[in-house]
Parts: structure tokens; sequence; C-alpha cells
């Protein structure tokens, strides 16, 4: 299952049933998912459970809380399912892409579907993810500017004491190339 879960001091029954619904087959899941939606009394469930295993929920609320539980697991399950299939497509569609050329195709997409549908919702939503994007991108090439600055600085600093060592000059010169190249 997808999300864990809190466990409490002493266990309760209904974190033991949690605990045990990990560890059970598709087979007897499935068993139990039919009955939590079968017009089966809650109480006949609840004996089922204890007579099977060994799970004493006394009240329905309980049960309840777990066939809720149950259900958002199972939801959660579903969307991992299909966004590790969604990212195997476009791996094998493009398994060249990095991470920025699929953001912007998505963005691409989702402003497409915006425009398409007339969804002001999503397009505001897609302009918020963009700018947000682009506000990153920008302090972070405000971030490598003043890196490059205070380096820079650093090394005219340097220059000024190596300036009778041909030897440190070529070592300088070639160290401030790379620097350059690195900050871009």
């Amino acid at each position: 299952m997808s999300a864990p879960f809190k466990l409490r001091p002493g266990n309760s029954e209904l974190t033991k049933l949690k605990e045990l619904w990990r560890g059970l087959s598709e087979d007897a899941r499935a068993f139990w998912q039919e009955l939590f939606v079968s017009k089966t009394a809650q109480a006949e469930i609840r004996s089922q459970l204890l007579a099977k295993l060994k799970i004493n929920l006394r009240f329905d609320k309980q049960l309840n809380a777990f066939r809720s539980w149950e259900l958002e697991q199972r939801a959660m399950d579903d969307e991992a399912e299909r966004a590790a299939e969604a990212e195997r497509r476009i791996t094998e569609e493009h398994p060249d892409w990095t991470k920025d050329q699929v953001r912007e195709d998505l963005l691409r997409r989702f402003y497409n579907q915006a425009r398409v549908y007339g969804d002001s919702q999503l397009g505001l939503k897609t302009i918020a993810a963009d700018v947000k994007v682009e506000s990153l991108k920008f302090d972070q090439e405000k971030f490598k500017e003043g890196l490059r600055t205070k380096i820079e600085s650093g090394l005219a600093e340097l220059a000024t004491h190596i300036k009778s060592n041909p030897k440190a000059q070529a070592a300088y010169e070639a160290f401030r190339a790379e620097v350059k190249a690195a900050t871009k």
C-alpha cells in the first residue's frame, strides 16, 4: 500500500487490521473488499473479521474508518500506477528528455487544454506554475551571478599577488576560464 499510517501506543484493533491488511494476498483482499460493499450487516462483517483474522472491531465506526482508509489506499495505489505508467510512456517516447523538457511539455499541454476547454481555473493554475518556474530560474541566475562576482573579486585580489610568477599566472588564467564556464 502507498501511504504509511501512524501507529498509536497499544496498537488498537483498527491499527492491527491495517498492519494485517498490508500482508494479505490479493485474493484475500478482494474477498474482504467484496464483503465490505455487500449488503452484509456491519455486525456480521465485524464477527467475520474476529473469526477469520482475529481482529475485534467492536464498533461500526471502527469498521467504517477502516473501509475509508482502505478506499483511500486503493485510490493512492491506482494513482501511483497511473503515474508510473505515464512516466514509462514518456521515457519510452522521449528517452533523452530532461526534467525541464518534460516540464515544458506539460506546461504546453495544460495551456492548450485550458484554452481549448475554456477552463480558466486550469489556465490560472498553469500560469502560476509557469511563473513560479520562471521565478526560480531567475533566482538561480541571480545566485550564480552573485557567486561569479564574489569569485571574480577574489581572483582579482589573487592576480595582484601572482603577477611575477608565470606558472601561477597560467594556472590563474586556466582557473578563471573554468570558473566562467562553470557559472554560466
